[in-house]
């Protein structure tokens, strides 16, 4: 991913009476002034260590003056008649509060480790600090990142498009159904490369419009392997445009990549090969898609940043959305981060969009990892974690919030009373309750196998079964069935009955089989079951699903 600084200096807001330090400030040690990256009037940065803050021609000539020699009065006389006392007096306040004024006890930032946590789960490894170096191949990058380039990207990624839609049957098989472990891995290796081109498709063009990276390696995203180019040097680029284009070459790349990818498929015999490749062009085309969305901090939030220019975007709409939300809820007042009111519905989307990820991610992925048994339950119980420890995050804000804007403590209480009756009353609201499972066919006999981790004691003669495909992605439906009066006998089932992979047919799993009578016969030998067990309150399918198989 990109890792772009999206800060900029806003002066104009600030009012605080200057520090003993402030009388005559100087700047922290080891910080930076850039000048813009083309000749004109351009933003200047100010850099200290990681941090980059977007700033003017005169903030940036005031910066340039602030060496511990001067008061606020003898600045402004230099600067010119644009300036006042104070007027100085505020700006550097505000570059105080950015950690860019020495205190007297400020030392140099010392040189970046290689490795790096970028908090909550990101852990990042330099290989690489290009530096001037890499600007020497900027013809070469230029070439890469031309016009004519970019046509020629966008034609295959149609051309690409068309290619799946051609193989719709191989798309269905390689989503859908088990795919060899070798081809996983294949595509996991795959996927990693295309992550490392499409960083140096944000390099190239970086470059091309005369910026450099200042840092390449490798990190752990969210526990996934991929690579990294700190393209925060775009800041310089004095056209908006051109930042919004190294924000969003690297999504072209890895669409490119993925639609070369499935042109390539309709050359190839192999049905596994073939499905392999077809599996990671669908997979470039949607982490493309992804990358796109403003609403997290990928490239299309750097992208949607760099056009609107405005700094923090995601940051200040949320604090303006969660302030709406608080005002509708509690009244008081509240100071707007940004004046447009379409940032507050941005904000909104980016608050609920986190939800709407988890949930989509649990109707794919849930069922699968109950599947798994305890090791699935415990990544399960893990993601709902983190749910919940972004959702205190937030009340935690929310209510510094509410408490300075003065709102009555009564009608706190009694909105949150009424909040606490709706959430006990969506916990006994009746929900359907699936226990999941496998089907094998064997003999003409068709039985549900479940794993040990499994809610067996809710299981009963009659209950319906759906048989439904094993595939990483898609999960279609197979057939119905219905649980038989014999009783359950112990046995073993093959891994892939339970997990999207063909492996030696000698590899099982022990199981509890439970004779079906099938109303619908499956087109597939085994694959995945859903056994609908009618409808629970949702504290007692929240037990049974996250707590239960712990004990």
């Amino acid at each position: 991913m990109p890792q772009l600084s999206d800060g900029e200096l806003d002066v104009s807001v600030i009012d605080a009476t200057p520090a003993t330090h402030l009388t005559r400030p100087r700047r922290a040690p080891g910080t930076e002034i850039h000048p813009p990256a083309n000749a004109g009037t351009g933003q200047w940065l100010l850099q200290r260590g990681p941090k980059y803050i977007r700033v003017g021609e005169h903030v940036a000539r005031l910066a340039q003056h602030l060496d511990g020699t001067h008061d606020s009065a003898t600045l402004a006389h230099q600067l010119g008649p644009a300036w006042s006392p104070e007027v100085v007096d505020r700006v550097v306040a505000q570059l105080d509060g950015l950690g860019l004024i020495d205190d007297g006890e400020m030392t140099a930032p010392g040189r970046p480790r290689r490795w790096q946590l970028v908090p909550p789960f990101t852990i990042q490894l330099t290989l690489l600090r290009p530096g001037r170096t890499m600007l020497r191949l900027q013809p070469v990058f230029a070439l890469i990142a031309s016009r004519f380039v970019g046509w020629l990207a966008a034609l295959t990624g149609l051309a690409g498009l068309g290619a799946l839609v051609v193989q719709a049957d191989v798309v269905g098989r390689a989503l859908g159904e088990p795919l060899p472990v070798t081809s996983y891995l294949a595509i996991l290796v795959a996927l990693i490369v295309a992550t490392s081109i499409h960083e140096l498709g944000h390099a190239a063009m970086l470059i091309r419009h005369g910026g450099r990276p200042s840092r390449i390696g490798i990190m752990l995203f969210y526990f996934l392997p991929s690579f990294f180019c700190d393209v925060s040097d775009a800041w310089r680029l004095e056209d908006r445009r051109q930042r919004v284009r190294v924000a969003l070459a690297g999504p072209m790349v890895q669409a490119t990549l993925g639609s070369a990818a499935g042109l390539l498929a309709l050359l190839v015999d192999s049905p596994d090969r073939r499905a392999a490749m077809v599996f990671f062009a669908v997979g470039s085309y949607v982490t493309s898609l992804l990358n796109l969305l403003p609403l997290v901090k990928l490239d299309g939030y750097i992208a949607l940043m760099s056009l609107v220019d405005v700094p923090f975007l995601r940051a200040r709409a949320i604090a303006d959305a969660r302030r709406a939300l608080a005002r509708l809820l509690f009244g008081g007042t509240y100071q707007r981060e940004l004046p447009t009111r379409w940032t507050v519905w941005y904000g909104l989307a980016c608050l609920a969009f986190p939800a709407y990820l988890l949930a989509t991610a649990g109707a794919l992925w849930v069922g699968l990892l109950q599947r798994a048994g305890l090791v699935g339950l415990t990544i399960v119980l893990l993601a709902l974690c983190y749910a919940l420890y972004l959702l205190g995050r937030g009340a935690r804000r929310l209510a510094a919030e509410v408490r300075a804007a003065g709102v009555r403590r009564l009608r706190v209480a009694l909105v949150l009373a009424g909040l606490a009756l709706a959430f006990g009353a969506a916990l006994f609201a009746r929900v359907p309750y699936t226990v999941e499972g496998a089907y094998v066919t064997q003999d003409g006999r068709t039985t549900l196998v479940l794993l040990d981790s499994a809610d067996a004691a809710r299981l009963a003669p009659g209950q319906r079964v759906e048989l439904i495909g094993n595939g990483a992605v898609l999960h279609g439906h197979l057939g119905t069935a219905t649980i038989a009066t014999a009783p359950p006998t112990p046995g073993s089932a093959p891994v892939s009955s339970f997990f999207p992979i063909r492996v030696d047919a000698g590899l099982t799993l022990p199981v509890t089989g439970y004779p079906l009578d099938v109303t619908e016969t499956p087109g597939h030998r085994t694959a995945a079951a859903k056994v609908h067990t009618g409808d629970l309150p949702l504290w007692e399918l929240a037990y049974r699903t996250y707590v239960r198989p712990f004990l």
